[in-house]
């Protein structure tokens, strides 16, 4: 097992200190260099090839000295706004590392490594269609290499996507679409299912200048509510965790966003039952294949409209059974509706954890919470 000081060191270390550094951000509007972040040994770094670029795969396999049979689970995590597969590094370690279970992270366009369309082109002309045909190549990837790592067996069951915030609204609507099948979802601070509204009053709640600064001060820019170390503290994690850190955290963030994507998502925009039909195992699965996950100190996405996503998910879960519209196994199939769908879609709250969970000071918690999911799945 790797200790925590590893993955700690391993994932602030790997970028120069910035304590030095003003508070507030300068705000570029040119399309940045593309640069790879340094990685610690177990993660390799590829490029998957689509029509219009190259998207950045950081990869963390097991062990080769593992001798777990048979292979575990894969995992893919996708980034939200402003994110990159970097944003993982921890979980990549610890799941690969420590737990055995292959582990997948991309950059969507215009975040990281990957290629990027320009301001213009990314801020005004790019929404979650475009989002979701990236995080299709990369399933379909992912999907295929794991094939080989499993004498050729293409089962969509053996991969777990798992989505952060606004890739969390992007997860749910690829499988709402019908654009892949996954073997389990874990949405983690995610955008909901019935819109944005509730999140960007949340922001405005938590930051009043929003509005004004963006509007007048940075002239409609997508990086101001996120143009300095304060407000990505306030916005990302708890009042607990370091500011030093929080500068240690900041070049993983994308110059600039688009805003097509995030108000795509403003109104409700997936068919929680579509969701449900793309996640597959029902028929088998004895436990939940869906979990969400909340911070207790997320300002954004909170507890309560988390929460609200998880008894719209299970009470869709139900109608489906009701329908007979979905096979479920025998651990689901006893008891009432409501007794049902309470086991399909799980429900946690990290205490203390700010909207960036996965990287605030109880990303280990609820990576044990993750863990005990997927390994029931």
């Amino acid at each position: 097992m790797i200790s925590k000081r590893i993955i700690a060191w391993n994932y602030f270390c790997i970028t120069p200190s910035l304590a030095s550094m003003s508070d507030r951000h300068t705000l570029s509007w040119k399309a940045p260099i593309i640069t790879e972040t340094p990685l610690p040994s177990p993660i390799k770094r590829t490029y998957i090839r689509t029509p219009n670029g190259l998207l950045e795969l950081l990869v963390a396999q097991p062990p080769s000295s593992s001798s777990v049979q048979p292979r575990k689970k894969a995992l893919l995590f996708q980034h939200g706004g402003f994110g990159s597969a970097a944003v993982w590094i921890p979980y990549l370690l610890l799941f690969s590392q420590t737990y055995g279970h292959p582990c997948y992270a991309a950059s969507l366009r215009g975040h990281g490594a990957s290629w990027n369309p320009g301001f213009l082109r990314l801020v005004f002309g790019t929404g979650k269609a475009a989002m979701a045909r990236d995080l299709g190549y990369i399933l379909n990837f992912v999907q295929g290499f794991e094939a080989g790592q499993r004498d050729g067996d293409v089962d969509p069951e053996n991969v777990v996507l798992i989505g952060h915030s606004a890739g969390g609204g992007l997860s749910q609507y690829f499988l709402s679409q019908g654009l892949g099948q996954v073997g389990g979802l874990v949405l983690m601070a995610s955008f909901t299912n019935f819109g944005g509204l509730g999140v960007y009053w949340n922001w405005a709640k938590l930051d009043p200048w929003f509005g004004i600064r963006m509007y007048f001060r940075d002239l409609g820019h997508p990086r101001s509510p996120l143009s300095s170390t304060t407000l990505v503290h306030r916005a990302f994690f708890s009042p607990a965790f370091p500011t030093a850190d929080v500068k240690e955290f900041e070049p993983y963030l994308s110059e600039y966003e688009s805003l097509i994507w995030p108000l795509g998502m403003m109104l409700p925009f997936v068919n929680v039952r579509n969701v449900l039909r793309n996640v597959l195992g029902w028929g088998s699965a004895a436990s939940a294949r869906v979990l969400v996950v909340a911070g207790g100190k997320d300002a954004l996405m909170g507890v309560v409209l988390m929460q609200r996503m998880a008894e719209q998910f299970k009470s869709g879960f139900a109608t489906l059974v009701r329908r007979k519209q979905l096979q479920v196994g025998p651990g689901l199939g006893a008891g009432d509706e409501q007794e049902r769908s309470g086991g399909a879609v799980s429900f946690t709250v990290i205490e203390g954890a700010g909207h960036h969970i996965q990287n605030d000071l109880q990303w280990e918690e609820s990576a044990k919470q993750i863990l005990a999911f997927v390994e029931d799945l």
